[in-house]
């Protein structure tokens, strides 16, 4: 009986792991398009800058929050894509546009 569980688990183990080999190779994939690798780019850049502005006093802890969770919905968004669209690239470059105003301001 014992003999038979640890089989079980063995097997279930060796199944899940590959599972998980296999998304982390498709996410690697579809950060390999050109569209989405520049704008995860310029989300790290603006991230970078935000802490650093809100380090610098530049900014309030409040509204380097408010940005870096704007910016965190747009990687959210790109990663959650196999590959962007021009017109999707397009908006969220808008967006980060948007969001770039808000850290000189």
């Amino acid at each position: 009986m014992n003999l038979k569980k640890t089989a079980l688990i063995l097997t279930l183990a060796t199944v899940g792991f590959a599972g998980a080999a296999a998304t982390a190779d498709a996410q690697g994939a579809q950060l390999a398009h050109p569209a989405n690798r520049e704008v995860l780019a310029r989300v790290q850049t603006q991230k970078a800058q935000i802490r650093a502005d809100e380090r610098a006093g530049k900014i309030s802890p409040m509204k380097a929050h408010r940005l870096l969770a704007a910016d965190r919905r747009i990687a959210r968004h790109v990663r959650a894509r196999e590959h962007l669209t021009r017109v999707e690239a397009r908006r969220l470059n808008h967006q980060e546009n948007r969001i770039h105003r808000h850290i000189k301001s």
